[in-house]
């Protein structure tokens, strides 16, 4: 498409700056007007939708025939032909199966009365269903005869009805061609447009591309880049994965039938390849049909449990391999998205609208990734928690759920080190927590229950005690948070085969004796001040002769320099990779290490923080 050199470029407001511009209420409407064009314009909406699936999905194909050397029009025109060989061979294939399933029906008609007299036979309550059945025939009968009877004349001398029968003109050559094609009109026209749309969007790609771009922000085109380039990727990977899946679950589950003796088992291996396109109800309709097929066809019960096993089977081996391994992140978009996607596309579109759900989903995920004014769609949508992990922990212990919050640690270990859980979930918990007492948000009760609830998680990821004799002491400087603070610590300590002690807040400092060092976690703030104050109180109550490590856990504000007049003996450290390395220096190397126990380090002169 040509453009004239002299006309200006667009300079109107992109879309999404509009959008962003509207207040709520507007911003309500215009969904709820979105909402009826898309009911209202279903019509003309489906097959560009379906186009668009289909340009997607072939778009592929045609850049790598395209890279062959072959230009853009001949690509394009052998994709659709190949597309259209393909839809065929499949329809050809599925209507001689079922031509041949028709034609041996009545064979099966024997086995099936005889298993649904003995299901009547065995069913509780004697002849229930036998009496069910008579009168629903009785009422189907009642409601036959009155209404044969309104289009009956009445014989005024005896009152008996007398029938009249209306008999339709012949019909001509045209008018019965059109009782037979006008069915067929419609699904061929809607193809024909589907198609058209089709290779439209193939030839015009990067125009259409262009103007996209232009609609989501022309004046951000890195965004917009980034959006059209990750619809792209996801849809395309997402189709060809499912393609490649739904081919092998149809080819698996065809097999399998014509191992038990299921007729026509082409018919439904092709079936369950195409109906697993559709989400949820698509997998649950392909077995549900040749296992039908199987209760008429054997005499007795065990091909149709044979079939049900074998759905079973492979649905579990698809859900929990084949899907993970071949769809990953391709979609990004939840569980739940899917169900809701599913409810609102079918309720609006109908049976196209399962077809198109995911991939229709997906493209409002990617807009409300990539577009700030639609980013509630990615929030909903999108596989991407809500919540950050710190701030998943804290919420469970504000809701007073500190089990949840126990699970979600734990879950945490699954996937990280024990030092990265606690420098990238807990620690940033307990730093929430101090800022919502600071700024008054939490009351008496709620800060004893917060308190505890950390405390309480991150004792439940202790592993079983030591049996070596403990070589470090570790305390909470001030409160429960401290405490869990040099609980971690001590979980750190003891993954490196140092065993660990530890006291209770305001409790008597246990005996020291073979314990040559304290270590004492402060998770707050803290001035050089109020750190010295507490070094020299630690020290009254520990000795002058044990080794004194403090390790400050909280924010980056700490103090620059040094209390003054510290003891010997006392090292002020920053982090937990500090903690532990000082920790090791004054502490005895494990047993097993080689050579045995070792003596401890002699003891160095006062030392300034160490930033970790």
């Amino acid at each position: 498409m040509l453009s004239d050199p002299g006309r200006p470029a667009r300079s109107l407001t992109p879309l999404t700056e509009k959008i962003g511009a509207l207040s709520s209420t507007s911003g309500i409407l215009l969904t709820v007007a979105a909402t009826a064009a898309l009911y209202f314009g279903r019509d003309i909406l489906i097959p560009f939708a379906l186009a668009l699936l289909i340009s997607f999905a072939t778009a592929p194909v045609v850049l790598q025939l395209r890279k062959l050397g072959l230009p853009r029009t001949v690509a394009v025109v052998l994709v659709i032909i190949a597309l259209s060989i393909a839809a065929t061979v499949f329809l050809v294939l599925v209507a001689s199966q079922a031509i041949d399933l028709a034609g041996n029906l009545p064979q099966y008609q024997s086995n099936l009365e005889a298993k649904i007299q003995s299901i009547k036979e065995v069913a509780p309550g004697g002849g229930l269903i036998d009496r069910l059945t008579a009168m629903v025939a009785r009422l189907s009968q009642e409601a036959t005869e009155r209404a044969t009877l309104a289009p009956m004349g009445v014989d005024g001398a005896q009152g008996k009805p007398v029938p009249v029968q209306l008999v339709p003109p012949a019909l001509t050559p045209l008018q019965l061609a059109w009782e037979v094609g006008a069915p067929l009109i419609e699904p061929f026209a809607i193809i024909g447009v589907v198609l058209v749309f089709s290779v439209f969007m193939l030839l015009e790609r990067e125009d259409l591309r262009n103007r996209l771009i232009w609609l989501l922000g022309a004046q951000d085109l890195t965004r917009a880049t980034a959006a059209m380039d990750d619809a792209a990727q996801r849809l395309s990977r997402f189709l060809l994965a499912q393609a490649v899946l739904n081919f092998g679950y149809g080819t698996a589950f065809g097999i399998g039938l014509w191992f038990i003796g299921v007729p026509n088992p082409v018919l439904w291996g092709l079936l369950a390849a195409v109906l697993r396109f559709i989400p949820l109800v698509g997998t649950v309709a392909a077995a549900t049909l040749p296992t039908i097929l199987a209760f008429a066809v054997d005499p007795g019960w065990l091909m149709p449990l044979e079939t049900i096993a074998l759905f079973v089977v492979l649905d579990l081996i698809t859900v929990n391999v084949g899907e993970p391994l071949l769809y990953g992140g391709s979609t990004g978009i939840s569980p739940f998205a899917v169900l809701f996607a599913t409810i609102f596309w079918l309720t609006l579109w109908g049976i196209p609208g399962l077809l198109l759900a995911v991939p229709l989903t997906v493209c409002l995920a990617v807009l409300g990734r990539h577009v700030p004014q639609f980013g509630f769609l990615d929030v909903m949508l999108g596989s991407t928690p809500a919540l950050a992990p710190e701030a998943h922990f804290y919420q469970r212990i504000l809701a007073g759920d500190p089990l949840e919050a126990s699970e979600l640690a734990e879950r945490g270990l699954q996937s990280q080190t024990r030092q990265a859980l606690f420098e990238g979930t807990i620690l940033p918990a307990i730093r929430m927590a101090q800022a919502d007492r600071q700024r008054g948000a939490l009351d008496g009760s709620q800060r004893t229950a917060v308190w505890g609830g950390i405390l309480a998680a991150v004792m439940d990821l202790d592993e079983d005690e030591p049996e070596a004799p403990p070589v470090v002491l570790c305390l909470g400087a001030r409160d429960e948070l401290d405490q869990a603070a040099a609980l971690m610590t001590g979980q750190l300590l003891a993954e490196r085969g140092i065993a660990c002690a530890y006291a209770e807040r305001g409790g008597a400092v246990p005996d020291l004796a073979g314990i040559p060092v304290v270590m004492v976690a402060h998770a707050g703030s803290v001035t050089a001040h109020q750190l010295g104050r507490l070094i020299r109180r630690l020290r009254r109550r520990i000795g002058p002769d044990t080794m004194l490590v403090v390790g400050l856990l909280g924010p980056r504000e700490q103090p620059e320099e040094m209390p003054q007049g510290l003891e010997a003996h006392t090292t002020v450290v920053r982090g937990f990779s500090a903690i532990l390395a000082a920790v090791a220096q004054w502490v005895p190397a494990p047993a097993g290490n080689g050579g045995g126990e070792t003596e401890a380090k002699a003891m160095p002169e006062p030392s300034g923080i160490a930033v970790a």
